[in-house]
């Protein structure tokens, strides 16, 4: 895959006019703790004003993404990197690329939402609490 189309400035997300003013219901094929992802996300987009209909799409694909993150990281710790062949040789895990397709997708995503912590610093993005160590205290750090 070229790595042409990610070179240059990225655009600065803005508050927009016509934004939702409220969290749009999540699709109804998401699993509860999906729902609950969606939320999240969403509830922090219409707080910065910067989510709108045509965005939802990408919203939720960033949410399946996440999601499958998650269920390919359960495979690994339950099956193990490596798995066996029919005829008993080891191979990488099939859930390995699913892992890695995921984080890609997140990373890319997440980034286009402004949902990464250097996304919010270019954005001057400041939570209520008037700090950006947001996801740190989440964490406990």
């Amino acid at each position: 895959m070229s790595s042409k189309g990610t070179r240059g400035a990225k655009a600065t997300l803005q508050a927009i006019d016509g934004g939702l003013s409220g969290v749009p219901k999540a699709p109804a094929h998401f699993k509860p703790d999906m729902v609950a992802e969606w939320n999240v996300i969403a509830a922090e987009l219409v707080e910065r004003r910067i989510l709108t209909a045509s965005m939802v799409g990408l919203v939720e694909t960033y949410v399946s993404a996440l999601w499958m993150v998650r269920e390919a990281q359960k495979e690994i710790a339950a099956i193990g990197l490596l798995v066996k062949t029919a005829h008993g040789m080891p191979k990488p895990n099939p859930a390995c690329g699913t892992l890695k397709s995921a984080f890609e997708a997140v990373a890319r995503l997440g980034a286009e939402l402004g949902l990464t912590p250097a996304a919010r610093a270019k954005q001057g993005f400041s939570p209520k609490g008037g700090s950006n160590d947001d996801d740190a205290a989440d964490l406990g750090l």
